[in-house]
Formats: C-alpha cells, sequence, structure tokens
C-alpha cells in the first residue's frame, strides 16, 4: 500500500504583497500618530508642570505700610486732615521668586465700603511732599534698591530688590480714618496674591502714619 504524502503549498501572490505592504505602512502610521500623541503629551506636561512652580514660587511680601495726611482745608486745630490720602507699601520677592514685572501686577484694595483695582501707570510720581494729584485707578512704584542685574529701568523686579508701591487713596474713593478697616491684595500675573488686612491706628499723632 502506497503511503500517500500531501504537500501544502502556502499561497503566493501579488494580492498578498499588497496585503503586507499595507499592514507595513498602517504600523508605521500607528507609530508615527503614537510618537507625535506622546510628545504632545510630553510637552503639556511639562508645560502644566512649570505653569505650576511658577504658580507655587512667584509672589511678593510686604515689608511695611503707612499713609500721608495732607493738609486740612477746614481749618480745625491740626494741621492736616484726619484721613490717610495716599498709601506707600513697601515690597519685595519671596524667596525663590523669579523676576516679576510691575506692570502684570494689579493692586485690589479696600476700605470694606468701596473697592478699587489700580493698574501699573510710570508716570505717576510721589516723593511724599505736596500733595500730588491724580492717581484714580492706578498705582505707581519706585526702587529703593535696584540689585545687580540693574533691571528696574524695564520695571522689572529682581531678588533682593526693594521697591515702593503707592497710589493716592482719597482719588480711589478711599475714606481711610482712624479705626478704619483696609484691606490689600497684590496680584502678580502668575503666582500667589499677597493679602494684608489691617485696621488703621487710632488717633493719627503724625503726617506719615505707620499702619503696619
Amino acid at each position: 500500500m502506497k503511503k500517500i504524502i500531501k504537500r501544502e503549498q502556502g499561497e503566493f501572490g501579488v494580492g498578498s504583497l499588497i496585503i503586507f505592504i499595507a499592514m507595513i505602512i498602517a504600523s508605521a502610521v500607528t507609530a508615527v500618530i503614537l510618537i507625535q500623541v506622546t510628545y504632545q503629551l510630553q510637552q503639556q506636561a511639562e508645560d502644566t508642570g512649570n505653569m505650576a512652580i511658577q504658580d507655587v514660587s512667584t509672589g511678593v511680601k510686604i515689608i511695611s505700610m503707612g499713609g500721608y495726611r495732607y493738609n486740612s482745608s477746614w481749618g480745625t486745630s491740626s494741621p492736616y486732615k484726619n484721613v490717610l490720602d495716599w498709601i506707600v507699601i513697601k515690597i519685595s520677592l519671596i524667596p525663590g521668586s523669579p523676576a516679576i514685572n510691575v506692570s502684570s501686577i494689579i493692586i485690589e484694595v479696600t476700605d470694606g465700603n468701596t473697592v478699587a483695582d489700580l493698574v501699573y501707570n510710570a508716570s505717576l510720581t510721589f516723593d511724599g511732599g505736596a500733595k500730588p494729584q491724580g492717581g484714580a485707578g492706578e498705582f505707581g512704584a519706585s526702587a529703593i534698591r535696584d540689585m545687580e542685574p540693574a533691571t528696574w529701568a524695564q520695571g522689572v523686579v529682581t531678588q533682593g530688590d526693594v521697591i515702593n508701591l503707592f497710589f493716592n487713596a482719597t482719588a480711589n474713593g478711599l475714606d481711610l480714618e482712624p479705626q478704619t478697616y483696609m484691606s490689600i491684595k497684590i496680584i502678580p500675573k502668575h503666582g500667589v496674591p499677597t493679602l494684608k488686612e489691617i485696621t488703621t491706628p487710632s488717633p493719627y499723632v503724625s503726617r506719615y502714619v505707620e499702619v503696619m
């Protein structure tokens, strides 16, 4: 009895070759898409991480704060009105904070009755002398100490700098009499806002009144 050996032959032709090439192309396209998605996710994760670090580490601290009174217009026994007309805030960067451009800062201030949002005006000046005019809706700034590299000419605050922020409280509708609540929030573009809540002293006994 003869033993029949059955030989199996694989099918090979143009059709199979086309399918094979199509599978390679599909795999290559899938690999490219996966690489692109992975890169985008990596970039997004890095950007999110950098923004989170910036939001946590960026900010200012208040060193001191005071107000100036100006001449009384109704001729009382005191040469000065019994309200704080101008507020001066001395600030520096918190440890580890990157540089901050003062033009990106907003100051929100309230006396409990009136709220004012102030933006930076580089032309607004204040030297504590004769009562300056203007200042509604704005604050000014000046450098007390500008550490190297000196960047204050561009309005940039860096580590070690000490800056005065000042604004006209009266022009912004604030009535800062003795024993008045006042809240000041310094809001940078990135980072944690700095909030200070105080009650003004009583009584006012000098032209310059330290409130913090």
